[in-house]
C-alpha cells in the first residue's frame, strides 16, 4: 500500500510493535511470541508480520524461520555476547516520535488532496464551458457564411 499509515488503527500497531521489539530482550519474534506479548493481533491487519512487511521504515522481516520481525534500529546496535541489547529508551522515543510524524504527513498529503479536488473540478468546468462558448460562436460563424454566399437572404421575424 501506497500510505499505509491511512489504514484504520495502523499508527497504534506500529507504535506497539516499536515499543515491543526495542525494549524487549528478544531482538526477534515470531507471530505467536507477538500475539501473546501484544495480547492479540494487530487491530489494522491479520497478522504482526503483515505489519512489519508494509513498514520497512522501521522492520526487518526474514522470509523464513520461526522468529522473523524484528526492529532494523536493533540491527546497528554492536551485538553483545548475551545477543542485541534493548534500545536505549531515547531511541525508542525517537522512534515513536517518527513514526508520529510518517503518519501526520500522510493524513495531511490526504486531507490536501481532498482539499484541492473542487479546485481541479471548478477548473475543468470552465474549460468545458469556455470550448461550448467557441465552438458555438464558431458554428456560428460558419452556418451565416454559408447563407450569405447561397445569396438567401432571411428577413427579419415580423413583431406582433
Amino acid at each position: 500500500m501506497k500510505r499505509p499509515y491511512l489504514k484504520e488503527r495502523r499508527l497504534s500497531d506500529v507504535l506497539a510493535l516499536i515499543q515491543v521489539l526495542s525494549l524487549d530482550e528478544h531482538a526477534h519474534r515470531s507471530e505467536a511470541g507477538l500475539k501473546e506479548e501484544l495480547q492479540g493481533s494487530p487491530a489494522s491487519a491479520d497478522f504482526w508480520r503483515e505489519v512489519a512487511l508494509e513498514h520497512p521504515e522501521f522492520f526487518r522481516v526474514r522470509a523464513s524461520g520461526e522468529h522473523v520481525v524484528s526492529l532494523t534500529a536493533r540491527h546497528v546496535i554492536p551485538k553483545t555476547p548475551a545477543g542485541r541489547p534493548p534500545l536505549p529508551a531515547d531511541f525508542t522515543h525517537q522512534l515513536l516520535r517518527t513514526a508520529l510524524e510518517l503518519h501526520d504527513r500522510q493524513v495531511d498529503a490526504a486531507v490536501r488532496w481532498r482539499t484541492l479536488l473542487p479546485l481541479f473540478v471548478a477548473l475543468i468546468t470552465g474549460l468545458f464551458s469556455l470550448g461550448a462558448v467557441y465552438f458555438g460562436w464558431h458554428l456560428g460563424q460558419a452556418g451565416s457564411q454559408q447563407i450569405q454566399k447561397s445569396g438567401v437572404v432571411v428577413a427579419p421575424a415580423a413583431k406582433p
